[in-house]
């Protein structure tokens, strides 16, 4: 009986198990990938017209895709009955199941209608500073639409979340159709029947060598945790102005800053100012001391001065001589996170270089791209080599599109080796720059790689300018901040103001101005262009930066050959001499005390300077003065 009884416990047992792991195997078939099913879709409106950056989503999964100029996209599909999620701009987002009516050979080809969206907007109307609301419905039918009413020169203070508009006295009640800087016949451009929107996209600026003792204070406050974690540090500034004999800048030479033993801490090419960054203990918090400036092919080396203590003139014996040659590249995430804006960048980075292309013909403009995404995804990195002029960059760029990615971290050290390290940077070139567009840092492990690449950067000569994307967060904006630094670049943020893509990061500053990205790269590379060095110049006027003056400070003699004052009631608190890019070039704190302060330029080349303060009340301003010989 006892065998028996076991017996048949035994028999219940198993019985059971086979009910549950037949329940088990049909559910997991049930879940398991399917064969793959390809997806060949096309987005339109009500009217027929394809949409353009219209977001495809296969849903419940991160797999998605931006359509073409044409409305069209194709995913790949392992599961059964898909089912796509697509929003636009302007658009109510629509569901759309594949049924198997819809899939021939395991093909599916649909087309999916998005009906216009109708919202209800505020109609904003400026009188002098004061702002008046009124609610007022309209039906939006494109980003162009969304941006109506805004203003170029939105002026952030981010400690306060106040706004204020430039001008606003000068320009009140007008939209953007009104305003020469966003005109409608700059937006909608026409190329092979095809519409391209241009000028949508708005950015700001925050350039740390224009405020250095802030990015200073940052370092050892909101950004400390980050830059022990990937172990950067530019602080340990020094900074250099190199000229010939005749005080002409001298473009594209090599400079280093060694140690006492004669080590090499960094390498850098000085730029078409004639300036040069290097740094100490950029990848070490720990800093040397009794450093010396080395200049390629001169016997004699110079005693470092670092940053605080002034600027490092160094005069050699060197023909004045400057290269036209100008290089560009793209550097670009193209993971899906980025698929809500990569297709305006696309159209923008086209505009922009036809326009820079058209605008001045003296420069032998050569150009390039990488495109990155992830470890798994179809590529890490595909690249386009320079080739003279803009055309073949254009069509590449106009090929590629938002895909693949998954964690937030990308692979950012492959697509930069590939961009520093594969792209033929010509040493004789003028001005070598890549601009940095991403949403995310790289992944932990490329710490050590991603140092290596930043100093090899700088070492021949490559300008960096990060453009952070929708989604970036404070540790990414700092690795932007530091490389932007690190190679004499500057950092480049998009904003939510023009209503395009995700939510973006405000950048850890006191203040910044809001303007359109087209207008700001352009800006970026024409002050990265300019020379006035020898008898060779840029096809175009100084990009001067423009400063506002609230306390009406006076600065004599302008121009000057060499000594400046400055003249006020105000007492101050900090003043400072900066080039015509706004980049602080000598900085000291004032006696606050009412009366003159002066500043001798003799040492520094011709051109446009700026003499900046601060009051002790904190407002600030710069009035310009020209240095003559």
């Amino acid at each position: 009986m006892f065998y028996s009884a076991t017996y048949t416990k035994n028999n219940f047992s198993f019985f059971v198990y086979a009910i549950f792991a037949t329940v088990i195997f049909f559910f997991l078939v049930g879940m398991s990938p399917s064969q793959k099913i390809i997806i060949n879709g096309k987005v339109i409106d009500e009217k027929g017209k394809p949409i353009n950056a219209a977001t495809v989503t296969l849903e419940k999964t991160k797999i998605a895709i931006s359509t073409n100029k044409e409305g069209e996209f194709e995913l790949i599909s392992e599961y059964e009955n898909p089912k796509l999620v697509v929003t636009a701009i302007g658009f109510e987002s629509a569901k759309k199941s594949i049924t198997k009516d819809d899939i021939k050979d395991s093909v599916a080809t649909i087309t999916i209608t998005l009906k216009e969206e109708v919202t209800v907007a505020e109609e904003v109307i400026l009188t002098g500073y004061t702002t008046k609301r009124k609610e007022m419905k309209r039906s939006v039918t494109s980003v162009s639409s969304k941006l109506e009413g805004r203003l170029s020169g939105v002026s952030v203070t981010s400690a306060t979340s106040e706004t204020k508009i430039r001008g606003a006295a000068s320009i009140s009640d007008k939209t953007i159709s009104e305003d020469k800087s966003f005109s409608k016949e700059d937006d909608v451009k026409t190329e092979n029947n095809s519409e391209k929107q241009t000028r949508l996209l708005t950015a700001g600026e925050v350039n740390d060598f224009k405020k250095w003792k802030m990015w200073e204070d940052y370092n050892e406050s909101d950004f400390k945790m980050h830059s022990e974690k990937w172990q950067l540090f530019a602080t340990g500034r020094y900074s250099v102005q190199l000229q010939n004999k005749e005080l002409k800048a001298v473009v594209g030479q090599k400079i280093y800053l060694i140690s006492e033993s004669g080590d090499t801490l960094w390498r850098a090419v000085s730029d078409n100012t004639g300036k040069a960054e290097l740094w100490n203990g950029f990848s070490a918090s720990i800093k040397k001391t009794n450093l010396f400036i080395a200049v390629d092919k001169e016997k004699q080396t110079f005693a470092a001065i670092p940053f605080p203590q002034g600027i490092n003139h160094i005069v050699i014996d060197h023909p004045c001589t400057v290269s036209n040659k100008v290089e560009i590249a793209f550097l670009v995430d193209a993971t899906g996170s980025m698929q809500d804006e990569i297709s305006y960048l696309k159209e923008e980075l086209e505009d922009i270089l036809s326009k820079v292309s058209s605008k001045d013909k003296s420069l032998d403009l050569h150009t390039g791209a990488v495109f990155y995404r992830d470890k798994g995804d179809d590529y890490v990195t595909k690249k386009q080599a320079f080739t003279q002029g803009i055309a073949t960059t254009v069509d590449f760029i106009s090929h590629q599109f938002a895909a693949g990615g998954g964690d937030y971290p990308e692979a950012l050290k492959d697509g930069l080796q590939e961009a520093v390290e594969a792209l033929q940077w010509s040493f004789d070139a003028r001005t070598r720059i890549i601009f940095l567009l991403m949403d995310a840092p790289p992944h932990d492990n490329a710490k050590l790689e991603m140092v290596k690449l930043i100093s090899e950067a700088a070492a021949k000569g490559i300008r960096i300018v990060p453009v952070a994307c929708s989604g970036t967060d404070k540790e990414t904006e700092f690795i932007m901040r530091s490389i932007a630094l690190a190679t004499d670049g500057t950092y480049l943020f998009l904003t939510d103001d023009s209503g395009i893509g995700d939510s973006h990061i405000k950048p850890t500053t006191d203040e910044f101005t809001v303007e359109l990205l087209n207008d700001l790269l352009q800006r970026i590379i024409e002050q990265m262009c300019y020379v006035n060095s020898c008898e060779t110049k840029t096809g175009l006027p100084e990009p001067v930066s423009t400063f506002p003056n609230p306390e009406k400070i006076k600065v004599f003699p302008n121009p000057t050959k060499g000594n400046v004052s400055l003249e006020t009631n105000k007492e101050l608190k900090e003043i400072a001499v900066a080039d015509f890019t706004g980049k602080i070039l000598l900085h000291r704190d004032a006696q606050t005390a009412k009366g003159s302060y002066s500043f001798d330029l003799s040492q520094f080349p011709a051109g446009t300077y700026f003499i900046k303060y601060v009051t002790n009340e904190n407002r600030s301003g710069a009035e310009k003065v020209l240095l003559i010989r």
